[in-house]
């Protein structure tokens, strides 16, 4: 009986001892080799002063090439909130190597496009923001389809993508904004990228055209 105890505590200790050798997975030294991935700052300059992220590029490419890139939205519905409405598709989950992340593609529409497709709009709902979401008529969707990709929002899941991060991928910002205790943004304007990072949440990282590109009040510059 005493050998059998033994043993089995024996066995307890090794798997133990096991568990605590395996390494946890060092998402920042996988991703570090994956550079010819897609991934969220392989961002490549174009001739005509556009950029190609995901191989798409924003302010060019529409709704449908970002479909044969990833895959249908789960959603396209205009967001009004208190300061501006948006037509935007979300593709929910997208996988980039080692990452996923939430995508969301604001599309390009005019103040008069939007009030029209208001007027045709089937239903409304609440976002989770709190925002009005109204869904499409089907010929509207249709149209969305070739509208031009104004913006793409991304979002990684995993939550421990800090500024060194970014910055040893990117280089340093050529300007940023202090937004609260733990969150801060980061400029990139000849990238046309803006990334917000935030210890109490999620990392956002926003494309739009460089030409398009607006900085924010209030930013310091960096001297470099």
């Amino acid at each position: 009986m005493n050998a059998m105890r033994f043993l089995f505590f024996s066995l307890i200790v090794l798997f133990i001892l096991f568990f605590l050798a395996v390494p946890e997975p060092e998402i920042g030294r996988d991703i570090k080799s994956l550079e010819n991935i897609d991934l969220p700052w392989n961002i490549k300059l174009q001739e005509d002063q556009s950029t190609e992220v995901f191989k798409l590029k924003p302010g060019i490419s529409t709704l449908a090439d970002a479909i044969a890139r990833f895959h249908e939205p789960e959603e396209i519905a205009i967001y009004a909130g208190k300061q501006k409405r948006s037509l935007e598709a979300y593709l929910g989950t997208v996988n980039l190597g080692p990452l996923q992340a939430k995508m969301i593609l604001t599309l390009a529409a005019t103040d008069d496009e939007l009030q029209t497709i208001l007027e045709r709009t089937p239903g409304l709902s609440l976002s989770s923001s709190g925002d009005k979401k109204l869904r499409l008529a089907n010929e509207d969707i249709q149209q969305a389809l070739q509208r031009p990709v104004t913006s793409i929002t991304f979002i990684p899941k995993y939550s421990g993508l800090d500024s060194d991060f970014f910055k040893e991928r990117l280089g340093e910002p050529f300007a940023w904004q202090r937004l609260g205790e733990e969150a801060v943004k980061y400029f990139y304007p000849k990238k046309g990228l803006s990334i917000l990072i935030d210890g109490g949440g999620k990392e956002v990282l926003e494309y739009v055209h460089p030409a398009d590109f607006v900085l924010p009040d209030e930013v310091r510059f960096n001297e470099t």
